[in-house]
């Protein structure tokens, strides 16, 4: 995050209630589009990326997702961790017909596919030990999970 143009929004919604996908979906992208950093396309886009190519990981012992859109639906950088107080099915990253119980997301709106893997990669390391993700989904604030994000997943270089 050296200058403006490299700058990301980073944030955390703790969803309650949610039960579907898409309704995880629509929540995170909610929060970004009425910030100004998604365009109205953003949802759509992510929840049909997501049914053609899915985000789920067999994470332990919770699943997590990463669903995504397009760049063209972007407007500012942002990646919103979303913790939920039920577990939403996914389908699992490679193979669809593989279900998994996920309990957190990270909605990536980010630019240009480098971002992504690079994001990926640091996601992916953290929550692959167990004891990461029973801590983040074990907060119980946002704030807390905010700390977590920014200071463990995101600067984990």
């Amino acid at each position: 995050m050296s200058n403006e143009a490299d700058t990301i929004f980073y944030d955390v919604v703790m969803l309650k209630n949610i039960t579907s996908k898409e309704a995880a979906i629509h929540s995170l992208t909610n929060h970004l589009l009425e910030k100004g950093y998604v365009n109205e396309h953003y949802e759509r886009a992510t929840i049909e990326r997501e049914d053609a190519y899915p985000t789920g990981l067999p994470t332990k012992p919770i699943a997590i997702a990463v669903p995504h859109s397009k760049h063209e639906n972007v407007i500012t950088q942002s990646v919103v961790l979303g913790i939920s107080d039920h577990l939403i099915e996914f389908s699992e990253m490679g193979n669809s017909d593989s279900k998994l119980n996920v309990g957190i997301m990270f909605l990536l709106a980010l630019k240009g596919e480098n971002g992504h893997i690079n994001y990926l990669k640091n996601i992916v390391n953290y929550c692959k030990v167990e004891e990461n993700i029973t801590k983040l989904y074990g907060v119980k604030s946002a704030e807390e999970a905010l700390k977590i994000f920014v200071s463990e997943i995101v600067n984990a270089d």
